[in-house]
């Protein structure tokens, strides 16, 4: 029997379309497919498995007759495997593509918006940043399988040996969380983050708490708080923000994620969300009469629609950064934390006498005693009106000089 005469790049070329389908063969099962409406379509014939069975090999002239060759020695070797070419094909392309799918960084990246709409705005924002700031700078190209224990542990140890010790240990936890996502998506099989969740270098910080301002100190912040023009060194939002954080208490995440629409000014309140709040549930906070005023003075600046932020944030950020308030505190003078001035609304409102579970109802704090937590369930709104509003008069009259008649007072004269 005469040898198969072989296909030319000419011939490949020159085939024209007919009534029927027909092939042209280039001799060990490979044929270009011709069909009347003029596509070609390279084809590999073979048998597996006792059965006759063939495999597309890609488009002509895309696919050139040197290319279309190659393929089928690369084919053959899979049917002598006993594997089909077609699933093998299959798997490589899917294979090159989770390769890079599985960077660390887009494996971060994706692990933040999977999880998103089931965190608060602190909590991803948290995540995001120590993100970025200790673990992307060198791990975001890597592959997330190539990146062993010991090379986690050097970027790890560098972020704690500067002082950041919480965030590292927190990075560290995060890097887990990412590398158990990245199994659970197949496309990881390490976790050298969960392997160093006991390394006794990290160890952890003791509590610091939050620092309070002092009491001898409220004037000078209300005075440099009251500054214009080139003496006042801080944003006019930041200004607000923080009088809203002295006047009211409220934590800092609860105040960086204001919206319009929580404000109502006819009533002076603002109803905070359960997603922003410590404790899980809505928070109504009366405003008195210094903290309406902060926020009419930025409303023209900030306000488009109900659904705006009071607080937007610069370039990519949605929200005031946050650390904006502390290090606002800082430049004007005040080594405290935005925190710390809960702590001082505490001591000033028990000092002077006002209903302590009112005090801890303005601040959101749980009462710990289980039997009465169950029967405490005022809101003590009535009286929380006047203890804040008392609150921020005495914060201005601290920045003059003037003594407030303490609440003790004011009740003997109500008497």
């Amino acid at each position: 029997m005469a040898a198969e005469k072989l296909l030319t790049e000419a011939a490949c070329k020159a085939a024209k379309a007919k009534a029927k389908l027909y092939y042209l063969n280039d001799g060990a099962g490979l044929r270009l497919r011709i069909r009347p409406d003029g596509s070609r379509t390279w084809i590999y014939r073979y048998r597996l498995g006792g059965k006759e069975m063939s495999s597309g090999l890609g488009a002509y002239p895309k696919v050139t007759l040197q290319i279309a060759r190659a393929k089928i020695d690369e084919a053959r070797q899979h049917v002598a495997k006993g594997d089909n070419p077609s699933t093998a094909n299959r798997v490589a392309k899917a294979n090159q593509i989770t390769k890079g799918e599985a960077t660390f960084g887009a494996i971060a990246r994706e692990w933040l918006a999977h999880n998103e709409s089931e965190w608060s705005a602190h909590y991803y924002e948290r995540n995001d940043g120590l993100l970025k700031r200790y673990l992307l700078p060198d791990l975001e190209r890597m592959p997330i399988d190539s990146i062993k224990e010991a090379y986690l542990y050097t970027i790890i140890k560098v972020a704690y040996d500067k002082g950041t010790k919480e965030s590292a240990r927190r990075a560290r936890g995060i890097a887990a969380q990412i590398f158990s996502y990245a199994r659970a998506t197949h496309r990881g099989t390490i976790n050298p983050a969960r392997d160093m969740a006991d390394n006794p270098y990290f160890k952890k910080p003791p509590v610091k708490h939050f620092s309070a301002l002092p009491q001898n100190k409220v004037g000078d912040l209300i005075n440099a708080l009251n500054e214009t023009g080139i003496n006042q060194k801080l944003d006019v939002k930041t200004v607000c923000a923080l009088r809203l954080a002295l006047y009211t208490g409220l934590r800092d995440n609860s105040i960086r994620g204001a919206m319009w629409n929580e404000i109502d000014f006819e009533n002076a309140t603002w109803t905070i969300p359960s997603t922003r709040m410590k404790s899980g549930r809505e928070h109504h906070v009366p405003l008195p009469s210094q903290a309406i005023a902060a926020l009419l003075s930025i409303k023209p600046l900030t306000y488009r629609d109900g659904n705006t932020y009071v607080f937007p944030g610069r370039g990519k950020h949605k929200i005031m950064s946050e650390n904006t308030l502390r290090l606002a505190l800082h430049r004007l003078g005040f080594v405290v934390t935005a925190h710390g001035l809960r702590s001082l609304i505490t001591d000033v409102l028990n000092e002077n006498r006002f209903n302590p579970d009112a005090i801890e109802r303005q601040l959101d704090h749980a009462e710990k005693n289980k039997i009465r937590r169950a029967y405490l369930r005022s809101n003590f709104m009535d009286e929380r009106i006047n203890m804040m509003q008392w609150f921020a008069d005495w914060c201005d009259a601290q920045s003059i000089g003037k003594v407030m008649a303490s609440n003790v007072t004011r009740l003997k004269a109500a008497a």
